[in-house]
């Protein structure tokens, strides 16, 4: 039965945020940069700050309220205003301009602005401008991260898939082997067909079903296997469903194989009994799916649990059915081919 598989998901709404992130930087920052208004003084351009400097420098030696002229620069960071003032200066000094150039040297020493720093050599970035490199760093950092993410995942898969002698399903989960008996006729006997399916820990979306339909392609039925309870994550798969679909019979039957713990915990047990048939999993032990015209008789061939999980023997790692058809055949009826 499909089950979500939330890894990939969470991995993909993941790299979306930090493709998102960066193409909103990229649009807002570069292509269309933000365009303040009415923003405060200590936000402006640094050509700007020191042509503020200058007009309150000019204001202050008309009216000598240097109490108001230090209210303007309330909020500004001292090397902002140190800055701002040495700008303002060297304006001046360029433009030829001494004694204004000392009007705003008069006004940094009332206001407490040391006069070594007038003359810094480089004006410091604005807010923007100071969170933006940081902010780059950050999310091409968090970028390769989710990356290396992805490509751990993938190596992962590829070297368990080479593992089980599977390397041409290395980049999509692995599936289950399906070895189909040719058709068996002798008289009135009736057709089989033979599968061997298989589950292994992280396929959270195993649902395994093959069709039965006659010679000329008409379908009469299916059989499968798939995921029937997890025990809260995907990867800790603690019992599955063995069903069979006859048409004629327009039902479905169903046997829930169950691990050790669910087996023996009564509120599991009560709770898959209304999807059928429970059993115990078992390796080797028979079990058969009757319905009015088909029989499938199926029996576990490999079962293995997850050793490092903390429930004992609650997991299933590892799990192998086979599954063998049997048409219950009438003379008259067409023969049953996968």
């Amino acid at each position: 039965m499909l089950q979500t598989n939330r890894k990939p998901l969470l991995i993909g709404a993941a790299a979306g945020l930090v493709l998102g992130v960066l193409l909103g930087m990229l649009l807002f920052w570069q292509l269309w940069p933000v365009k303040w208004t009415n923003a405060n003084t200590y936000d402006l351009a640094p050509e700007a700050r020191a042509a503020y400097v200058q007009l309150v420098a000019d204001a202050a030696k008309l009216d000598r309220d240097y109490a108001r002229a230090a209210r303007l620069f309330e909020g500004w960071f001292p090397e902002e205003k140190q800055q701002a003032f040495a700008d303002a200066a060297k304006a001046y000094q360029d433009a030829g301009r001494a004694d204004k150039a000392q009007d705003v040297q008069d006004l940094g020493l009332i206001l407490q602005v040391p006069a070594e720093t007038l003359p810094a050599p480089e004006a410091p970035a604005g807010l923007i401008e100071r969170l933006r490199e940081p902010c780059l760093v950050f999310v091409l950092v968090l970028l390769a991260l989710v990356l290396a993410a992805v490509g751990w995942r993938i190596l992962s898969k590829r070297r368990n898939a080479q593992a089980e002698g599977s390397a041409e399903e290395t980049f999509r989960p692995v599936k289950s082997r399906i070895e189909a008996a040719e058709p068996q006729e002798t008289g009135t006997a009736p057709a089989t067909r033979h599968w061997i399916t298989t589950y292994r820990v992280g396929e959270s979306a195993y649902d395994e079903s093959f069709p039965i339909e006659t010679e000329s392609g008409e379908y009469l039925g299916e059989c499968g296997v798939g995921i029937s309870e997890m025990l809260g994550a995907p990867e800790r798969v603690t019992a599955f469903e063995v069903w069979l679909f006859d048409k004629s019979d327009i039902r479905t039957v169903t046997k829930v194989l169950l691990s050790e713990h669910a087996y023996s915990d009564e509120t599991l047990r009560a709770k898959l009994a209304a999807k059928g048939e429970i059993m115990l999993a078992k390796i080797g032990v028979p079990f058969a799916l009757d319905t009015t015209n088909m029989r499938v008789q199926a029996r576990v061939t490999e079962l293995a649990y997850d050793e490092e999980d903390d429930l004992p023997k609650g997991v299933i790692s590892k799990l192998t059915i086979e599954l063998n058809l049997e048409t219950k055949q009438r003379a008259d009826e067409p023969e049953v081919l996968q």
